[in-house]
Formats: C-alpha cells, structure tokens, sequence
C-alpha cells in the first residue's frame, strides 16, 4: 500500500515539474546584451535605455547600460530579432555592433534609501541655480551605485538630466515620471548599504529663482 502511494506519489510530482518547466518554455523570456558603440556619458547611457524600452517586449525595469563596457543588458518577455534591436537604433547615433542572448539577468538591487529631493516650479527648471544644484546632486550620485526618479513635464527631460548626467562617465538608472502640472522633482536614491541616514530625510525647495 505505501509502495502504491509513494508510486501515485511520484508521478504527481513527474508531473508537475514537467508542467512547470513547459509553461517556463512557454513564458519566452530571454536576456540580452548588446555593444553599442557611440556612447561617451551618462546621458548617453540614457539615450541607449529609452531606446530599448521603446521595444514592446523589453522589460523597461530590466535594462542596465555599462558605460565602461559599452555594453547594454535587458530581459524580454519574447525571443527578439536582431533587426529589430538594430532597427530602434537607427538615426540616434548609436551603433549596435553585436548582440548575444546571455543566460538569466539577476535583478538589480533595491535602492531604497531616498538621499535628497530637489523641487522645482517648472519655470526655474533651466536657470543658473537649478542647473547648479542638479549638477552637484548628479555629482553625488555618480559616488556610488544610484538611481535617479523624476518626475516632470516630458518637455523639461533634457533640460533636467543634461546638468543631472551629461558629461560623467557613470551610467545612472532613470526613472522618469511624465506629469502634466505640478512641482518638477528629482529624487536621488542609494544602495542601502551605503551610509546617508543624515540626508535620508532632506527636501530642498528651490523658490524665488528667476527661470
């Protein structure tokens, strides 16, 4: 009697695991690096990761660009021709020089702990001063493994990020949040390991800056 139920036993779990491993199949997902050449800076880095999420299958969350490398890693949910990937890139000044299915991207890690929030009216985005200070908090984050979330008129992107990235040669993750109305605000986020427990609560409001 117990060889029968270990026997039924085993073949629910055969069977199981087989299932599983078909709807793994079924699911498609694969990751990815490619080489692009053309890349000098963060804000390039950038330009390469808005480019790939404009795939409908790439998974935007999962894109990291290596700027020393020049190399972009991504997950998608779909195998994914190479013409298409080459096909995005086309008239953006990047080239992409290869592209190689590689085994399963681990996801980035979690940067949880807020350093500082830079708020601005919209018609301060562009002077002097805002410029000034998105420099030093694009600075700050270039210390360490960081990522940027912004949120802000898709109007005001470039003239956010350039003070923010461009020019520094580590690749920063950017969350960029499209609002219509409201305060433009860059938030900085850290590695949790790294020590920011004095700034963890800091906002800074610019006010009373001509744009």
């Amino acid at each position: 009697m117990n060889i029968a139920r270990n026997g039924r036993l085993n073949v629910v779990v055969l069977l199981i695991a087989a299932l599983s491993s078909g709807a793994s199949a079924q699911n498609g997902e694969q990751s990815y690096a490619i080489r692009v050449e053309g890349m000098v800076c963060a804000y390039c880095a950038y330009s390469v990761s808005k480019n790939l999420a404009t795939l409908p299958t790439v998974i935007a969350d999962s894109v990291l660009v290596d700027l020393e490398r020049g190399v972009a890693t991504f997950k998608s949910t779909q195998p994914l021709d190479d013409s298409l990937i080459d096909e995005t890139f086309r008239d953006s000044g990047f080239k992409v020089i290869d592209v190689s299915a590689i085994a399963e991207l681990q996801d980035p890690p979690t940067l949880s702990t807020r350093v500082v929030t830079l708020t601005f009216e919209n018609g301060q985005i562009g002077s002097t001063m805002a410029d000034h200070l998105l420099d030093v908090l694009g600075e700050a984050a270039s210390k360490g493994t960081s990522e940027f979330r912004v949120v802000a008129p898709q109007e005001l992107e470039s003239k956010i990020l350039r003070p923010l990235i461009a020019g520094r040669q580590k690749a920063v993750r950017i969350r960029y949040e499209s609002a219509e109305q409201g305060a433009v605000e860059v938030t900085l986020y850290q590695h949790s390991e790294v020590e920011t427990k004095s700034h963890a609560d800091r906002v800074v409001v610019l006010e009373g800056v001509a744009p």
